[in-house]
């Protein structure tokens, strides 16, 4: 089965991920990357307005493969919805710790987008994996339905500190096995309490 040729813009994009992700944002020009995709200059510049919108389309390109692996990797696993909130927690870190992720989302992505867009790019992806969840919950008769999309952002708001804690320590490795740690027992905690105030949901 045959594949579709690469656009234009989708080798612009895929170099700049990699470039990006090799060398940070500050270091790699648009020229470097017109080369990389055997193009022009001229032609970055036709499909992007400038050299941060080429990075914010790189950093759409990443979280939908977050997205992606997060989705698929927990839902294989069908964990019973008291679980499917730790499982995808640790999914979505094991995708952050990615070279590509860490770099692009977590270390130039606040400052080159801006806090605003930067948490405007993530919020539909993370946020949505996260009310998933929590809609879960809620169906079990766990939550109710109306405190889903606030206690995501929440919960999101957790995660990703986690992940930009992961990021920027001198011990990734270390700092990955403490910030885990400490969102498995957050995020239990949580569990057990929704669990003691709606027993009956349990039964």
């Amino acid at each position: 089965m045959s594949t579709a040729p690469l656009t234009n813009r989708d080798r612009l994009v895929a170099q700049a991920r990699r470039l990006f992700a090799e060398n940070g944002y500050a270091a790699v020009s648009v020229d470097e990357v017109a080369a990389a995709a055997g193009l022009t200059k001229g032609a970055v510049y036709y499909q992007f307005k400038d050299k941060t919108d080429l990075f914010r389309a790189a950093c759409e390109a990443v979280m939908a493969d977050v997205a992606k692996y997060v989705d698929l990797s927990t839902m294989a696993e069908s964990p019973h919805p008291l679980e499917e909130i730790i499982v995808g927690g640790s999914k979505m870190f094991d995708a952050y710790e990615a070279a590509d992720a860490r770099r692009l989302l977590l270390i130039d992505g606040p400052s080159v987008l801006g806090f605003q867009q930067w948490i405007t790019l993530q919020e539909p992806v993370c946020i949505g994996l996260i009310a998933h969840a929590m809609g879960h919950l809620a169906e079990a008769g766990l939550l109710d339905e109306e405190v889903v999309p606030t206690l995501s952002h929440l919960v999101f708001g957790a995660f990703v500190q986690g992940a930009l804690r992961i990021a920027v320590a001198a011990d990734p490795a270390a700092a990955s096995l403490e910030v885990r740690a400490a969102t498995l027992t957050l995020i239990r905690g949580f569990l057990a309490g929704i669990a003691l105030s709606k027993p009956t949901a349990l039964s």
